[in-house]
């Protein structure tokens, strides 16, 4: 199929105006070093390929999309080239670019089986809404909008899945850490809890928490032993003991390290604005 680009006169006035529509079959290597002056969808109908975007490679096969901003350099090549076919769309419209960015398209999304029968049916309604000289600008304008929630809300979903399957890693590793700090607790035994490897583990955790499984069981304790420190009389030798540091002075690097002050100064201090 011909890519088709609508004239482009009163449609200028419309929140969202397409520039281009076609279907490539078969697709070909693209190389663009300044990207495109519009917004860009596309998406894989058959076939396998590569996506290049800031020096990082995204896989491109079938129902995969990927979206990117006016002036963002990119490359995308298919790997066996008889048999690669994309479906895509330009379209520009004022102050697009910061509404695109709230609704949480920046400079490039990309997903993996987003492609579903509403996606592909309002592609196909804009190829023949933009064949109307009439009436279709303004069809098209509402169809471009349609077609980036449906992609919209798929991106999210996808999200949402992933996010729950890293819940369901990391929950039973964070239970344990909170009910045995004082212990001593290995990433093996945490990676175990969690039913995957050591590394993946690590990955999860830092992406889920946005700190790493070390740092949280050095925190929890370091609360512990704040909470120790305001309401018990205890010696902060025997605190640092009971919430998993056996040598003093480690304990007090510690616990200045995430508190700003030291065990001492928390204690004098207990109650007081000065410790918050």
């Amino acid at each position: 199929m011909k890519p088709i680009y609508p004239i482009l006169g009163r449609q200028k006035c419309l929140p969202f105006y397409l520039t281009g529509i076609g279907i490539a079959e078969p697709e070909y290597h693209v190389i663009r070093e300044t990207g495109l002056i519009s917004h860009q969808l596309l998406y894989k109908k058959n076939g396998r390929g590569g996506l290049i975007v800031d020096g990082v490679s995204y896989p491109q096969e079938e129902g995969s999309l990927f979206y990117l901003a006016p002036g963002t350099a990119h490359e995308y090549y298919p790997i066996s080239e008889n048999e690669w076919t994309t479906c895509w769309l330009v379209f520009r419209g004022d102050y697009l670019t910061e509404l695109m960015k709230t609704i949480g398209f920046d400079r490039f999304a990309y997903g993996r089986e987003i492609i579903n029968e509403e996606i592909e049916k309002i592609f196909y309604q804009m190829l023949s809404a933009v064949n109307d000289p009439l009436d279709g600008d303004e069809r098209c304008s509402l169809l471009v909008y349609e077609y980036i929630i449906a992609v919209r809300r798929t991106l999210l979903s996808k999200d949402k899945n992933r996010k729950q399957g890293q819940g369901s890693i990391l929950k039973k590793a964070l239970v344990y850490m909170n009910e045995n700090y004082s212990s001593d607790i290995t990433l093996d035994e945490l990676a175990k809890l969690g039913g995957v490897a050591k590394q993946h583990f690590c990955r999860v955790f830092k992406e889920k928490m946005q700190m790493r499984p070390m740092e949280y069981l050095a925190r929890k304790r370091v609360s512990a032993a704040r909470s120790l420190l305001i309401s018990t009389s205890l010696s902060i030798s025997e605190i640092g003991n009971l919430v998993g540091y056996h040598n003093l002075t480690y304990f007090g690097i510690v616990f200045k390290k995430y508190e700003g002050i030291s065990p001492c100064d928390c204690r004098r201090h207990r109650g007081t604005e000065q410790m918050w």
